[in-house]
């Protein structure tokens, strides 16, 4: 409910309860009014009643004393009329059958006791007793001491007083109650008009200014306090928008600057170089100053390193910046230039720590004032193109090592893939051929010899050796260096290393590659490794039931995906291993794929098996497509006769 609702509801309480306990004393002291009346009129009459009985009375007639009761009581308010003795007895009544209560008794010995006329009410009737003094005449036959010798009583009916009551009450609460009535309802409506009203717009306007909208306005009000609050707050909105004002073109200003800086910061995370960098930034700075050129040297570098618009060529003012570690102007120092001299030029040093690392310089044609904010903005702009220009110069050290690091991994392997052919090929010329020799010369012995049966078992058993031995080097000359891959390409080593991996370690190897041609040497010995190390772990390794090689060239991006489902291992245990130096073969596939430029990424959950991924990007020249039967997968035969796909 609206706080004007609220305080008119209330006033409407409170002036409502204020009228009802004003009829309500109203009523109370006309109710006492007329009950005086009443008594006062009960009184005349019980007064009039004892005059006229007095006659009666001296001349001790009861008849006539009878004939004026009755004469009395045939009056409209009157019920009866009865006379007393002084023992409290009734002597004459004009109803026997009457009672008196206690309050009625009591009010008459009262009125006897102390010579006066008392009154008292009770079951709808009025009593007024009324003493009758003993007179002179009285003598003869009343010798009571006392000087009262009875009281006359007069009832009275009190129905016709209540109805008049009533009547009166009523009449009393209309007349009164409707002028006050009217009397609330125009209080409450001024009040409104000219207090409720301008405070409840006061809290629309506050609570709309709370809100945001500053254009909200007061009217002028007639009272004083009020109108001094309308002022207050127009001028308290009027400035309030003016500061926003301010404030939005300053958050402009910085959301610019700050946008300049995001940008500078863009270009360092991309890689970009110095020179872009340096270039980005006196556009930026230029912009955020309004000046008319920017200039940037670097400190021991000939000639500008970039240049935006048309800057100061001053190459002694920006010396001697340099050796004054100051913001150099035209008009001097720029700590003592006051603020209402004009600044053609202004070289500011870039400085990080103790070393200075560039120097920016900043034109105004025509020249220009420059207030503190806009000298503390050329202050902090210096000083962010610093940390750019530091920043640069990480990135470029860093990409240079990076670049050898690469160089060097790249040679390394190279040497080791070298060094693994040409151990490959002599093992191939040499023991190979010896092994074959010594096989033949076996057979050729165990044919011709003359021997009994445990010489042969002998020989049969260093054939066995020998023929083992063969299929071991083998397997070693495939490790080192597959002939399949130099002479049939990627898909044909992979499938044949693949089938004699199942059949050695008895693990059903599904293998799924699309036909493709030849890739680069570098893609093939790359992608044959990773295959090689990651089938090779899950072997010794994982302990499953099932492996998965998936093969693909989608985009000129050779997809690899090894799949077991062993009991696997915490991948975030095992990479701070590799980090370590242990887990060697994790990282050596890392390495693989990064020195061509690929990814790599290994999932894998303790008893969820494993997944090791790998994405190699062709190069962009010669880079062989597709061939027909892309994606289709190629049956791969065991040695025990099952395929595999």
């Amino acid at each position: 409910m609206r706080l004007e609702a609220r305080v008119m509801l209330w006033m409407a309480v409170l002036l409502g309860a204020a009228a009802a306990i004003a009829l309500a004393v109203m009523a109370r002291l006309e109710t006492q009014r007329i009950e005086r009346q009443w008594i006062e009129a009960g009184q005349v009459v019980a007064e009039t009643t004892e005059d006229s009985l007095e006659v009666g009375m001296l001349n001790n007639s009861p008849e006539d004393i009878r004939e004026s009761v009755k004469n009395v009581e045939e009056g409209d308010l009157v019920e009866s009329v009865t006379v007393y003795r002084r023992t409290g007895t009734p002597w004459v009544t004009s109803s026997p059958d009457l009672t008196l209560s206690e309050s009625a008794k009591a009010a008459l010995m009262s009125s006897m006791a102390d010579n006066r006329t008392v009154d008292s009410s009770g079951e709808g009737t009025l009593s007024v007793f009324v003493p009758v003094p003993k007179s002179p005449e009285c003598v003869g036959c009343h010798s009571e001491a006392s000087d009262v010798l009875g009281a006359v009583e007069v009832r009275l009916d009190e129905r016709p007083f209540q109805e008049d009551l009533v009547r009166s009450a009523r009449t009393s609460l209309v007349f009164a109650g409707i002028p006050l009535l009217l009397g609330i309802v125009a209080s409450v409506w001024a009040i409104r008009k000219s207090v409720l009203r301008p405070l409840a717009d006061i809290g629309e306007a506050a609570e709309q200014l709370g809100e945001g909208d500053l254009s909200v306005r007061l009217p002028k009000y007639r009272g004083w306090e009020l109108a001094e609050v309308s002022s207050t707050f127009n001028e308290m909105a009027t400035q309030l928008e003016h500061q926003q004002r301010d404030l939005k073109e300053t958050a402009d200003e910085l959301r610019s600057d700050l946008g300049s800086m995001e940008e500078i910061q863009s270009l360092l995370t991309s890689g970009a170089g110095l020179g872009d960098v340096l270039r980005r930034a006196a556009s930026n700075v230029g912009a955020a100053l309004d000046a008319s050129g920017v200039a940037i040297w670097r400190i021991g570098a000939e000639g500008a390193a970039a240049v935006w618009g048309a800057p100061p060529q001053d190459p002694a003012v920006v010396e001697r910046a340099t050796s004054q570690d100051a913001t150099v102007t035209s008009a001097g120092d720029l700590g003592s230039v006051p603020f209402e001299n004009e600044i053609g030029w202004a070289v500011a040093p870039t400085r990080i720590g103790e070393r200075v690392l560039a120097v920016v310089a900043v034109g105004w044609d025509p020249p220009t004032k420059l207030d503190q904010s806009e000298r503390d903005m050329l202050a902090s702009l210096a000083g962010l193109l610093g940390v750019a220009v530091r920043n640069a110069e990480l990135l470029e050290r860093l990409q240079q090592k990076e670049q050898v690091l690469e160089g060097l991994l790249r040679k390394t392997l190279t040497v080791q893939e070298e060094e693994r052919r040409r151990l490959s090929r002599e093992l191939h010329d040499e023991t190979s051929q010896v092994l074959s020799a010594l096989i033949m010369n076996i057979d050729l012995l165990e044919s011709q010899a003359p021997v009994d049966d445990a010489s042969r078992a002998r020989i049969g058993a260093v054939k066995a050796l020998a023929e083992e031995a063969a299929r071991n080097l083998d397997r070693m000359l495939f490790e080192l260096r597959p002939a399949l891959l130099d002479e049939l390409g990627l898909m044909p080593a992979l499938r044949w290393y693949v089938a004699q991996m199942s059949d050695l370690w008895s693990i059903p190897i599904d293998f799924e590659g699309a036909k493709l041609g030849r890739l680069p040497d570098h893609i093939e010995l790359a992608a044959f490794r990773i295959v090689q190390e990651a089938v090779g772990n899950c072997a010794r390794h994982a302990r499953p039931s099932r492996v998965s090689v998936r093969v693909k060239l989608v985009d000129d991006v050779l997809h690899l995906e090894i799949e077991d489902d062993g009991i696997g291992f915490d991948a975030l245990e095992v990479a701070a291993r590799a980090r370590t130096g242990e887990a060697v073969g994790l990282e050596g596939m890392r390495e693989r794929a990064e020195i061509v430029r690929g990814t790599f990424r290994v999932d894998s959950v303790p008893g969820r098996g494993t997944r090791v991924a790998a994405e190699l990007p062709l190069p962009e020249e010669g880079s062989p497509g597709v061939q027909p039967g892309d994606g289709v997968a190629q049956p791969v035969t065991t040695s025990e006769g099952s395929e595999l796909t």
